[in-house]
Order: structure tokens, then sequence, then C-alpha cells
């Protein structure tokens, strides 16, 4: 991983920590799943990549005049350890929607809870697991949410603190209609076949905006950054993020499960509407067609499927096509960076490097 992330990395890993302690007494005190849930989404929150936390810090110092003092390092971890646990409550809930039992190669929260349903007896182990899945995403939603609302900023800049915690509140709902039509999308039976523009506004929305746009927004609001900053970082991370969404479609399909942390077939399981499988049956004939309208939707597609379906991307240029879109997204957002009002001295440079180096991750990355 770039070396600016693994600097930063380990503050927000210990702001995630230390606002679970602080909650943990609280949420042990109303039940010992509370105590329970407070380890689990430490371990959760804690085994990602973090990229959303470290782009708070990375939007900053883009943005600031001075780099940050001891002070406001606090408030930069903590609000990176906000937008890991927003990210945290998205991903439980996306698992259960997309009925994963594998996430960053341990098994999903919604998994972990039917499993112990399941030792216990339970009558319906996977329901149980379903609904206090469902639960702990919302918790890890409040945690997020709470913690952005007690930043510890000075008197002077409560209002960029306010404005954060309300800028991030409207982003998670655009993320939840954009869900919502992803869902719809993959519905067999009622889901549509969305053509590209379709699919991106999804890609934006769902994942995009959350991913690369918030953070680096919430970073330059916190350093007091002018409409020019904001709106370039607000539009490069946007399409940084529709980068990032496409390459995660790639790793769905040609991926090492191993190493991605989740299985290979998922995205064809549920037949999820990527530009990748929009091209692929675009290229299609009618043999082809039908053969990929088995193995999509199928329960177990396994690994014939998995083999069969990577084959066609392949032949048909599908992959190739994804990859002329990656290239250009990310072109366009480095062109934004490109116009950004500079600022001086080697932290503004260091984040400029670091951003620079996000391109080229986004795209080569193999996890």
């Amino acid at each position: 991983m770039l070396a600016y992330f693994q600097n930063v990395r380990p503050g927000i890993e210990q702001a995630i920590s230390a606002i679970l302690r602080e909650n943990a007494p609280k949420l042990g005190a109303i039940s010992p799943m509370g105590t329970q849930l407070a380890e689990r989404l430490e371990s959760y929150a804690r085994s990602g990549k973090m990229i959303r936390g470290i782009l708070v810090r990375l939007g900053y110092e883009l943005c600031a005049a001075e780099a940050p003092d001891g002070a406001m390092d606090a408030v930069l971890d903590r609000a990176g350890a906000a937008m890991e646990f927003l990210q945290a409550g998205l991903l439980i809930h996306d698992d259960i929607m997309d009925r994963d039992v594998l996430r960053r190669g341990q098994t999903t929260v919604h998994a972990q809870y039917e499993r112990d349903a399941a030792e216990a007896c339970a009558a319906d182990p996977a329901h149980h697991g379903i609904s206090l899945g469902v639960c702990a995403g919302d918790v890890a939603f409040f945690l997020g949410f709470h913690a952005l609302a007690a930043l510890p900023v000075p008197p002077a800049l409560q209002e960029r603190a306010r404005k954060v915690a309300a800028f991030s509140a409207q982003e998670l709902c655009w993320v939840g209609v954009a869900q919502m039509q992803d869902v719809l999308n993959g519905a067999r039976g009622i889901g549509a076949n969305p053509d590209p523009a379709q699919i991106l506004r999804v890609y934006r929305y769902k994942t995009g905006r959350y991913t690369f746009s918030l953070p680096l927004a919430v970073g330059a609001m916190l350093a007091g950054g002018g409409p020019a900053h904001i709106a370039a970082l607000d539009q490069a991370g946007e399409n940084l993020g529709v980068v990032f969404q496409l390459k995660d479609d790639e790793l769905g399909i040609f991926g090492d499960s191993a190493q991605s942390g989740k299985r290979a077939d998922s995205d064809i399981r549920e037949d999820k509407k990527t530009l990748l499988r929009h091209f692929l049956f675009a290229a299609a004939d009618a043999e082809l067609r039908a053969q990929l309208e088995r193995i999509f939707g199928s329960p177990a597609p396994g690994e014939a499927g998995l083999r069969a379906v990577r084959e066609a991307m392949e032949r048909t240029g599908a992959r190739a096509k994804v990859r002329e879109y990656m290239t250009c997204f990310a072109q366009e957002a480095a062109e934004r960076i490109a116009s950004l009002p500079p600022q001086t001295g080697p932290r503004a440079q260091a984040a400029r490097d670091a951003f620079r180096d996000l391109f080229r991750y986004s795209v080569e990355r193999n996890a």
C-alpha cells in the first residue's frame, strides 16, 4: 500500500479503538451483546484498507495553509475513524443484501451471528443472523455520526465541524438511494438492464462519492478550504471512486479470492449489473448470451461458470473496454487535482504525490 497511507493509518486505528473503548461500557451495560458487538466492530473496522479515513487527512493537507498541529491531528484521526464506522455499517448491510459470507478474509458479521445461533440450536439461524447484522450495521452508522458530532475542535472551528456532520449525513442518504437502485437492478424478474450511463450513476452515488468525495471534502472543510478546493476535490473524488468501483468489478471476476478476501463468483451469483456485464452481453452472440443467462444469477456458478465468464469477457473485449473507462476517469481525476490552487510546504506536496500514487493504485491494485 502507499507509503503516505501506511504513515496515516495507525492514528486512525487508534481512534477507532478509542471510540469503541469510550462506548463499550454503555453498550455492555445494556446487554452482553453490546460488549461482543464492540469487539466485532473493532476487528471489522480495523481489518480494511482504511482508504476513506486516510483521505480525510489527504483532503486537509491538500487545502490547509499549514500542517496540522497536535490538536488537529486528533481531529483528523477521529474524523477518519468516523468514515470507517460509516463504511463498516454500509458493508455489513451490503453483505446481507449480497448474501456474502466472506469479507476481508473473515466471516461476515451477519454470518458470525448466524453461526452463533446455529451453535445455540436456534430455530432459524439465518434469520437470526440477518436481524442482528442489520442491528450491528445500524450501531456502526450511529457511532460514526456520533464521532463526527463530537469532534474535539476548538470553538472557532465548531461551524466547520457542523458542516462536516451535515454533509456526511446528506451523502449517506444518496448512498442509500443508489443502493436501492442497485438491488432493483439485480432482482431477477423485475430487475432492469441499465445502460452504461445508468450504471455509472449508481457507481457515483453508491460507491464513488462516499468512498472518495466525502472524506476528501470533509478534510477540505476542516482545513477551511475555499469553494475551488472543495469543488475540485469533490469531482476528482467522484471520478476516482468510479475507477475504484470498476476495479472492484474486475477483481470480482478476475481477482484471487485469497487476496481480495471475497468470493470470486459473488457478482455472477447475484447477477450484478456491472459495466463489465453490460459490455459482455452487448458483444455476445445468441449462443453465448444463452450460456451467460444460465450462469448469471445461478445460486452456484461454480468454477466452470466463472471460467466461462472470464474467457468470454476477454474474448469479447468487455474487460478491455472497462479498462479504457478506468483510464479515462483516472486521467480526469488527475486533471482536477492539477487544477487545485497550490498550497506551499512539504506536507502539501506530499499530499499531491500521494494522490498521484492513488491514481495508479486504483487502476493496478489486485485486492
